[in-house]
């Protein structure tokens, strides 16, 4: 399930500087401190056996193992497993317990003293090469209270699709939240909201080896801070369940019992998700004291949750209309767009959406004159610019053939647009014969272009196709001298 809120879109007077800064600190630590640590510990862990530490701590562990309490499971993996694979399931079982670290550090679980000494300097050189990873040397361990450790895991990610996750649901949720309290009454909420989730996922765990690490508890303390602040005003957002999906406007307070509900439902029927569903939990039950307690005590900015032009929360024909093309409503979409593309004739989006429309509709006609009318359109923006490149693309893969003065049109308005090498495109799909004058003169424009934006190789290959496409015009007569020129 994702239920992601969307309900403000980002801009400069929005713009939630506690939010950016605390995801350059998660990818900061990271790709400047975490990168590499994967391949640190592998190194420890095979000098962990090589060394002969695993011939010392394996039989020290399973003694130890048997006069622990709750630790059945560990003991039966452990005398299950092969004697070449006991020594590196100890090794991985013991990175993330510290009450075994403390055992081994009494000699207790050794069978003797001359064991215990022989120990001691392989284990000191184990233990030096597992300070040296970032990641070990920050990560909140089970059974453990360290409050460093428990903020500090909050910013240690697993792998790059681990941080990319936590990092797009920080930027949704920041600039709803960061807006509405302020930025440090934000910042606030998202520590208080990580050290919530840690203790939660402590309290779970608690008696295990085990780590937890991951931004996902404090951005969930956003999510219950943001129920509470925002109430039952009604916001968007979109939400994917299975095959559903969709984009709806709810009371933000109806997101808590569901966004809890998942959490806890996971959490007891997912046992080895190697997901820290307690620790979301406890970060959305702590975000929502919190947002609770700054709405009740008026610390909300209640302007920015008003703020919001109201004709535009109203008009939300565009949206409807890409929900009725995603299920192939076909009339319903094109009798929307109609009235759009009325009112905002400069929209370049609609105008290809009506093409589309068409063009699944099966009528060919009808899509391509309306695929000629989006690319008519004079774009003022990069996006609608590089919408109409896209089509060019589409209706070229397609090879359907487009009026000359069309193409000229389009590389005019692209080079206009310092944009040369779609310039480049337009034109292509241009047979040489025709308007002849106007293409070479287009065509010795993107050369300079290129020139000017100092791509070398592109500035010739225009001027050499130049000089054989229209060899008796006078561009063709300037190519040629800038060639040899060059």
């Amino acid at each position: 399930m994702l239920i992601l809120p969307l309900h403000r879109p980002l801009t400069r007077a929005t713009f939630p500087v506690v939010t950016a800064l605390l995801l350059l600190a998660n990818v900061i630590v990271y790709f400047g401190f975490q990168w590499g640590d994967d391949a640190k510990l592998e190194a420890a862990l095979v000098q962990y056996e090589q060394s002969g530490l695993a011939r010392l701590e394996v039989p020290a562990y399973e003694r130890w193992v048997e006069t622990r309490g709750g630790r059945g499971k560990a003991l039966d993996a452990l005398r299950a497993a092969p004697d070449d694979k006991r020594g590196p399931l100890v090794a991985r079982e013991t990175l993330f317990d510290p009450d075994y670290e403390r055992a081994l550090q009494t000699g207790t679980p050794f069978a003797d003293a001359k064991d215990f000494a022989a120990w001691k300097p392989l284990r000191a050189r184990y233990d030096a090469q597992l300070e040296d990873i970032f990641t070990w040397r920050h990560v909140a361990r089970a059974s453990e209270f360290d409050l460093g450790r428990m903020l500090a895991s909050t910013f240690l990610h697993a792998d790059p699709l681990h941080l990319f996750g936590n990092m797009l649901f920080l930027v949704a949720l920041g600039l709803l939240v960061e807006g509405a309290i302020g930025p440090w009454r934000f910042l606030v909420v998202y520590v208080l909201g990580g050290l919530g989730a840690s203790a939660a996922s402590l309290a779970w765990h608690w008696g295990e080896a085990t780590a937890g690490l991951g931004a996902s508890g404090a951005i969930a303390a956003l999510m219950g801070a943001f129920c509470f602040i925002w109430g039952r005003q009604r916001v968007r957002f979109f939400f994917w369940i299975g095959v559903w999906f969709d984009y709806v406007r709810a009371p933000a307070l109806w997101l808590f019992p569901a966004w809890l509900g998942w959490e806890v439902f996971n959490l007891l029927t997912q046992d080895d998700a190697r997901v820290a569903f307690e620790a979301h939990a406890g970060g959305l039950v702590t975000g929502a004291v919190l947002g609770w307690a700054l709405s009740a005590t008026g610390q909300v900015r209640q302007a920015f949750l008003r703020d919001e032009d109201p004709a535009a929360a109203r008009d939300d024909r565009w949206e409807r209309a890409q929900r009725h093309i995603g299920r192939m409503q076909l009339a319903e979409a094109d009798a929307l767009l109609e009235t759009l593309a009325a009112e905002q004739p400069q929209r370049v989006d609609v105008r290809i959406a009506r093409y589309r429309v068409a063009r699944n509709g099966g009528r060919a006609a009808n899509a391509l004159e309306r695929a000629m009318d989006a690319l008519s359109i004079d774009a003022r923006d990069v996006a609608s610019a590089t919408a109409q490149v896209g089509l060019l693309d589409e209706l070229d893969a397609q090879a359907i053939a487009l009026p000359a003065s069309l193409r000229l049109s389009l590389a005019q308005r692209f080079l206009a647009m310092q944009w040369p090498d779609a310039a480049e495109h337009a034109l292509q799909g241009l047979p040489a014969d025709e308007v002849v004058p106007e293409q070479s003169q287009r065509w010795f424009e993107v050369a300079l272009r290129y020139r000017d934006a100092g791509a070398h190789d592109a500035h010739l290959r225009c001027l050499r196709l130049l000089a054989q496409r229209h060899p008796g015009q006078p561009q063709a007569a300037k190519a040629r001298f800038l060639l040899e020129q060059a």
